[in-house]
């Protein structure tokens, strides 16, 4: 199985995590407290903003409710002059009262009546014009005659209320480029019996300024906070007073053609021009709402996105509304400064958690680093020796295979000279058999030294087998031993392994770069063997080549064949004469028999090497012998192998 990519990771390091520890712990709480009283004082604070928005606005309303109540009753007062009603009655009805006496007091209600408007005029400093008007809607009386000609004459809207219905009226708002004032007309009807609609003989109009109002709207520019300040509209949306001179005589909802077209006919704010748009959905919904005070949030310019808290009364005597406005984030200051101080906290103590955090991490870390570098170290030497343990189990097992392939070879060579042995001993048989061909000195000599020959042979053998067996107990043992290295050097390599996995740990704790792990997960089997074979060191001995097995048993060749020379005679030959079968030991060479080491001790006979021909030049066996005197006798198993 393929051996997994390690993975490097990046951690942060130890003080670095205690340091973010000791943030988290100082801010989570602070940041809690902080958020819970915003949610609750910010709640708080719109509410009491909304409630002092509330208190002003009534408070501002009243008072000019109040102001253009004192002065429709300053009409009231004087159109219910005997004098003002003595003059329209001695001048309007062709039969007046007689109690009247027209024909005598007429000039003096005339005079009264005049002094009468001038009481008017200093009634308030912002009357700037008092004219009584009969049935028909002239002038009778004026205060002031310049005055009276540059007034326009008073709109059928407002005489049909008051000739009609007998009640007062305050005319729409008028702005006076010239001058730069907003003024309305009062009017007031004048009765000929008081209460009764139906005897109203003229009425009574005043012209007056609206600076009183102006003032008090202007006076509110900043009064709730920065940003804060209120204005009037009358019924149709158009704003009437303004701090802001841009937005006085523009409406905050549309307006229909024919209210466009009166007010431009009228020039009612001194010019023909249209009454500009400045649409404000929350102001125009409120402004359609029934009910007499209303709070609201929303936008004070159209396309802003500044939120204000705006609070609404509608005034009783007038149509016209009363807004008083303040941004949201000025309501809230309070609460933003809050979080704005804590914000300041919370810096200065996650400035002092770090610095704790990392004084103490850097305490705690120092230790274990050096303990992790320690482990490293002794992780390094384990691997080490493991890899030096694999290497001799490496070259232990491949002596071993040496071994074996070598006892393998000696077992050929065994196994071959008792094949050799066995043939002598057939041959020395055979030749005992066929003695009779031979000359009886010659026969018995040479079957005497095949017969020795073989026996010395079969000896060896036998102890060289027991080699064998002591080589193949040694083999055993030693690939025991090769095996309790290679267990070792597994086990070794588990511990590097493990303790790796112990440095990793270490690492984890204290942060950086972990080490990967030098194994796969699969490298090891339960009882603690590695599955993978080991790897192959930079230099190997290179192995013997090993002896060629025996014929049959693989790759091994044979080896050379013991001297069985008998088995390639001819016994067809025929048998030489006993002159020619050599003579004493000293005239047949090296191939004769020489007797001088007995054959208990089975050392290799003179000139005999194991491979030559025991029977040299002019030897026994350099004659060959007739091919008609070797023949084999039938059935008796015995071929030239």
């Amino acid at each position: 199985m393929a051996q997994r990519k390690p993975r490097e990771r990046r951690r942060l390091p130890l003080s670095a995590r205690l340091s973010l520890l000791v943030l988290f712990a100082a801010l989570i709480p602070l940041a809690a407290v902080v958020g819970i009283n915003d949610f609750l004082s910010r709640g708080t604070l719109l509410n009491q903003g909304r409630a002092a928005l509330s208190t002003d606005a009534n408070a501002k309303s009243t008072l000019v409710q109040t102001y253009i109540h004192e002065r429709l009753l300053d009409g009231q007062a004087l159109a219910t002059l005997p004098t003002a009603v003595g003059f329209l009655a001695c001048a309007e009805m062709p039969t007046p009262p007689a109690d009247l006496a027209c024909d005598t007091q007429a000039d003096l209600y005339k005079d009264s009546s005049q002094r009468a408007l001038a009481v008017g005029i200093v009634r308030d400093s912002n009357y700037t014009l008092w004219s009584i008007y009969d049935a028909t809607g002239h002038v009778q009386l004026t205060s002031s005659a310049a005055a009276q000609k540059n007034s326009p004459p008073p709109t059928t809207e407002d005489t049909d209320q008051v000739l009609k219905n007998g009640k007062q009226r305050v005319s729409e708002v008028y702005y006076d480029p010239g001058t730069k004032h907003a003024f309305v007309r009062l009017y007031t009807p004048i009765f000929a019996q008081p209460g009764k609609a139906d005897s109203v003989l003229g009425f009574l109009q005043a012209t007056l300024n609206l600076d009183y109002v102006w003032n008090i709207v202007n006076g509110e520019h900043g009064l709730n906070g920065d940003g804060s300040y209120a204005f009037m509209t009358d019924a149709h949306g158009v704003v009437i007073a303004d701090a802001n001179a841009s937005d006085r005589f523009t409406t905050v909802r549309p307006l229909d053609a024919a209210t466009q077209n009166q007010i431009a006919s009228e020039k009612r704010y001194g010019t023909t021009a249209t009454v500009p748009d400045r649409i404000l959905p929350g102001v125009a919904t409120s402004l359609d709402s029934s009910a007499t005070e209303d709070t609201f949030e929303g936008i004070a310019q159209p396309g802003s996105g500044t939120q204000y808290q705006f609070v609404r009364v509608r005034l009783t005597d007038v149509p016209w509304s009363y807004f008083v406005l303040s941004p949201v984030s000025t309501v809230t200051r309070v609460a933003d400064d809050q979080v704005r101080t804590s914000l300041i906290s919370a810096a200065v103590i996650a400035i002092l958690a770090v610095l704790i955090g990392l004084f103490i991490g850097s305490r705690i870390t120092n230790p274990v680093r050096g303990s992790v570098e320690e482990l490293q170290g002794a992780s390094a030497a384990l691997k080490d020796l493991a890899a030096r343990q694999e290497n001799s189990a490496s070259e232990q097992h491949w002596v071993v295979d040496a071994c074996r392939t070598g006892l393998e070879g000696v077992r050929y060579l065994s196994d071959a000279m008792n094949q050799a042995a066995k043939r002598i001993i057939d041959a020395s048989n055979w030749f005992n058999e066929y003695w009779d061909r031979l000359t009886e000195e010659q026969a018995r000599r040479t079957v005497h030294h095949l017969t020795e020959l073989a026996h010395y042979i079969d000896e060896a053998a036998r102890r060289q087998q027991a080699n064998n067996d002591r080589m193949d107990k040694a083999i055993t043992v030693t690939q025991q031993v090769s095996d309790q290295l290679v267990s070792g050097a597994t086990a070794a390599n588990r511990s590097a392994g493990r303790l790796e996995q112990v440095v990793d740990d270490l690492q984890n704790l204290v942060g950086g770069r972990g080490q990967p792990h030098a194994f796969p997960d699969d490298a090891f089997a339960p009882d603690g063997r590695m599955q993978q074979p080991m790897p192959q060191m930079p230099y190997m001995p290179q192995p013997m080549q090993a002896p060629p097995t025996r014929p049959g048993g693989g790759q091994m060749a044979r080896a050379p064949q013991a001297p069985v020379h008998f088995g390639q005679m001819d016994p067809r030959a025929g048998m030489a004469p006993a002159s020619q079968m050599g003579g004493p030991p000293s005239q047949r060479g090296a191939g004769a028999r020489s007797m001088r080491n007995p054959p208990s001790q089975y050392g290799p006979p003179d000139g005999f090497d194991g491979y030559g021909d025991p029977y040299g030049p002019g030897g026994p066996r350099s004659r060959a012998l007739p091919d008609d005197q070797w023949g084999a006798p039938a059935g008796s198993g015995w071929d030239d192998r």
